[in-house]
C-alpha cells in the first residue's frame, strides 16, 4: 500500500512538471504578423495564443493601430512589443495582464522597428533617418546587431522613415508614433558592382575599440570646424562657428552661428544663429534665430525667432516670433509677430499684426488685421481694418471697413463706410451704408440700411431697417420691415405679424385726414393726407407715431404724437403739433373706433390764421414773425384694420 502511494506521488509530480514545462513553452510561442490592426484585436490574438487573460479598455485602445512581426516570444514580450510608443503600460499579475494608461504620455513618444534583408537576416549599422511628411529632417539612428532601431520624438504626427545601407536599395515607410514593424532591404546589384568592401563588419569589432574610434573621429571634426569654414560640394559637418557654402548640400548636425548660403541646399540638424540665404533651399531641422532670405525656399521645422524675407517661399513648421515679409508667400505654423505681404502670408496662429497688399491668411489672429486687399482669419480677437475685405470666422473685437468686413461671429462693434456682414453680432453696428447680421442682440445704427435676421436690441436707421424678428425697438425715419417687431417706430412699418389699417380722423381745427397706420404689438406709424374745411389752402399732410397700451382683447388706449401741416400747397406755413390720448374700441375684428382729448401747439407765419384757433388757450404769443398758441383740443376717428 505504501509503495503504491509513493508511485502515485511520483506520477503526480512528473505530470505537474510536464504541465509547467508546457505552460512555459506555450508562453514563449507567440507568433503573429500584424498589419495595421486595431490594438484591441491585437491584444485578443495574443491572449488566444498566450493563454493568459488580458484586461483592457476597448474605448481607450481602439483608436490605436498596430503593425508588428512577432516570432516565438513570450506573451509578456509580445504585449510590451505592441504597446511600445503608445500611452499604455502592461502590469502582469498571477492570473492576468492589466493594460493601463501611462501618466506621462510625452515620455513614451517614439518610433521603433527592425531592418532585415530578403533572407530574413537582421542588418546592423543601417542608417535610419526620420522626416516629416513635408520632407523636414527630424532625427536619426542606426540599427543594432539585431537589426532594431529606436528614435525618440517630441510630437505625435505622420512621419517618413528612410533606411539606407551600402549594397541595398534605400527603403521608405510612412508611419506614425509606435512600432513600424520590419523593413525589408533589397539588394542593389548595380551599387554592389561599384563598391569594393575592405575591412571587417562593425559587429565583428571589439565594441570598446569601436567607441574609441568614433570618439576620436568626432573630436577631430569639431576641432576642424572651429578653424575652417565648412565649404564643400557634398559633406556632413559638426561645425559650431562656421560659414557653410553649398554648391550641392552642407549638413550641420549641431550648431551654426554664421552664415549659410546655398546654391543647392544647406541643412542644419539642430540650431542656426546667423543668416540663411538660399538660391535653392536652406533647411533647419531644429531652430533658427537669425534672418532667412530666400530666392527659392528656406524651411525650419521648429523655432525661428528672426525675420523671413521671401522672393519665393519661406516655411516654418513650428513657432515663429519675428516678422514675415513676402514678395511671394511666407508660411508659418505659429506666428507671434507681424506679417507684411505683397502676396500671401499664411500662419496657423497669429498674435501680432497682419498688413496685406494682397492676402494674409491665419487660423488664429488675436491682434489687428489691416488689408489693402483681403485678410482671412478663422478667429480674430482684435481689430479688423479693411480697404477691401477682412474675413473672420470669429471676431470678438472691432471691425472697421472702407469696403466689407465679413465675420461669422462678432461680439464687438462693426463700423462701416460700406458693408459689414456678420452671422452673429452681439454688440453695436454703425453703418454709413449697410450692416448685415444674422442675429443681433445689441444696437444697429445706420445712415442708410441695417439688415438683421433677429434683432433683440435696438435698430436705428436714417432710412430703412430690415429684420426677421425684432424684439426690441426699430426706429426708422421712413420704413421698418420685419416678420415680427414689438416696437417698430417709423412712418411705415411692414410687419408680417403686426397691425395695418386705414383711418379717417377729424380734429378741432377742421382737418379731415385719411391716414395709413402700420406697426407691431405696441408701436405704430402714422402717415396721412387730407383737407381743411376752414381755409382756402385746404391740403393737409400728417405724420406721427403711436403707442398702443392693450387693456383687453377689444379695448386699447392709444397715445399718438403727430405733426400736421395745413395749406401745404401755399406759400404760408401752418403747423400743429399734438399729443392725443384716445381710448380705442374694436368691433367685429376689423372696425376700430377711437376718440379723445389732445394737447396742441399751433404755429403760423401770419396772424390772420388765428381764425382757426379757439379764443381760449393755455398760452398764446403774437409777434411780427407770426403766432404761437398752446391749447386743448380733441380728435375722433374710425379705422378699418386689415
Amino acid at each position: 500500500m505504501r509503495q503504491k502511494r509513493t508511485t502515485m506521488w511520483r506520477v503526480w509530480g512528473i505530470a505537474m512538471m510536464l504541465a509547467t514545462a508546457l505552460g512555459v513553452r506555450a508562453q514563449g510561442n507567440i507568433t503573429l504578423k500584424l498589419t495595421d490592426e486595431p490594438l484591441p484585436k491585437a491584444l485578443q490574438l495574443i491572449e488566444q495564443q498566450g493563454g493568459k487573460s488580458i484586461i483592457f479598455s476597448v474605448s481607450e485602445t481602439e483608436k490605436h493601430r498596430v503593425s508588428a512581426d512577432l516570432h516565438g516570444i513570450t506573451q509578456a514580450e509580445a504585449i510590451d512589443h505592441i504597446l511600445w510608443g503608445k500611452p499604455f503600460v502592461a502590469k502582469e499579475r498571477p492570473e492576468c495582464f492589466v493594460i493601463q494608461r501611462k501618466k506621462d504620455r510625452e515620455a513614451s513618444l517614439g518610433i521603433a522597428g527592425m531592418v532585415m534583408d530578403e533572407k530574413g537576416e537582421p542588418i546592423s549599422n543601417c542608417n535610419v533617418q526620420l522626416f516629416t511628411m513635408d520632407s523636414v529632417y527630424v532625427n536619426g539612428a542606426t540599427t543594432d546587431q539585431e537589426g532594431s532601431f529606436s528614435i525618440p520624438l517630441k510630437r505625435d504626427e505622420d512621419y517618413l522613415v528612410q533606411v539606407s545601407y551600402i549594397g541595398y536599395k534605400t527603403a521608405y515607410r510612412q508611419c506614425q508614433v509606435g512600432h513600424v514593424g520590419t523593413i525589408v532591404m533589397r539588394n542593389d546589384a548595380m551599387r554592389l558592382s561599384e563598391v569594393k568592401v575592405t575591412g571587417m563588419r562593425a559587429e565583428s569589432r571589439n565594441e570598446e575599440q569601436a567607441d574609441t574610434l568614433r570618439t576620436v573621429a568626432v573630436s577631430r571634426r569639431k576641432q576642424a570646424a572651429e578653424v575652417i569654414p565648412s565649404v564643400n560640394i557634398i559633406g556632413v559637418s559638426n561645425n559650431r562657428k562656421s560659414l557653410a557654402l553649398g554648391a550641392l548640400g552642407n549638413v550641420v548636425r549641431e550648431k551654426a552661428y554664421g552664415l549659410q548660403i546655398a546654391g543647392l541646399s544647406n541643412h542644419v540638424g539642430d540650431m542656426g544663429g546667423g543668416v540663411a540665404i538660399a538660391g535653392l533651399s536652406n533647411t533647419s531641422g531644429g531652430s533658427y534665430y537669425g534672418m532667412q532670405i530666400s530666392g527659392l525656399w528656406n524651411r525650419a521645422s521648429e523655432d525661428s525667432k528672426g525675420i523671413m524675407v521671401c522672393g519665393l517661399c519661406n516655411m516654418i513648421g513650428g513657432d515663429y516670433d519675428g516678422v514675415q515679409v513676402g514678395g511671394l508667400s511666407n508660411k508659418a505654423q505659429e506666428m507671434r509677430g507681424i506679417q507684411v505681404s505683397g502676396l500671401g502670408n499664411i500662419s496657423r496662429g497669429m498674435m501680432g499684426i497682419q498688413v496685406a497688399g494682397l492676402g494674409n491668411i491665419t487660423r488664429d489672429a488675436r491682434a489687428i488685421q489691416v488689408a489693402g486687399l483681403t485678410n482671412i482669419s478663422k478667429e480674430l480677437y482684435g481689430i479688423q481694418i479693411s480697404g477691401l475685405t477682412n474675413i473672420s470666422q470669429d471676431a470678438y473685437g472691432l471691425q472697421l471697413a472702407g469696403l466689407t468686413n465679413i465675420s461669422k461671429d462678432l461680439y464687438g462693434i462693426q463700423i462701416s463706410g460700406l458693408t459689414n456682414i456678420s452671422r452673429d453680432a452681439y454688440g453695436l453696428q454703425l453703418a454709413g451704408l449697410s450692416n448685415v447680421s444674422h442675429d443681433l442682440y445689441g444696437i444697429q445704427l445706420a445712415g442708410l440700411f441695417n439688415c438683421a435676421k433677429n434683432v433683440y436690441g435696438l435698430q436705428f436707421a436714417g432710412l430703412v431697417n430690415v429684420a426677421k424678428r425684432a424684439r426690441g425697438v426699430q426706429f426708422a425715419t421712413i420704413l421698418n420691415v420685419a416678420e415680427e417687431s414689438d416696437f417698430p417706430i417709423g412712418l411705415i412699418n411692414i410687419i408680417k405679424e403686426g397691425n395695418k389699417g386705414v383711418a379717417l380722423t377729424y380734429d378741432m381745427l377742421g382737418n379731415a385726414v385719411m391716414s395709413f397706420r402700420s406697426g407691431g404689438k405696441y408701436a405704430y406709424g402714422i402717415l396721412g393726407v387730407g383737407y381743411n374745411t376752414q381755409i382756402e389752402e385746404r391740403l393737409v399732410v400728417e405724420a406721427g407715431y403711436g403707442l398702443q397700451i392693450p387693456v383687453c382683447r377689444w379695448f386699447d388706449v392709444n397715445n399718438e404724437f403727430k405733426a400736421t401741416t395745413m395749406g401745404y400747397n401755399s406759400g404760408y406755413t401752418r403747423s400743429n403739433f399734438s399729443y392725443l390720448l384716445a381710448p380705442s374700441l374694436t368691433l367685429w375684428h376689423h372696425c376700430n373706433l377711437f376718440a379723445g382729448p389732445s394737447i396742441n401747439y399751433y404755429m403760423a407765419d401770419r396772424a390772420s390764421t388765428a381764425t382757426l384757433l379757439p379764443n381760449a388757450g393755455l398760452w398764446r404769443k403774437e409777434g411780427d414773425r407770426g403766432i404761437g398758441q398752446l391749447y386743448l383740443g380733441y380728435q375722433v376717428g374710425v379705422q378699418y384694420v386689415f
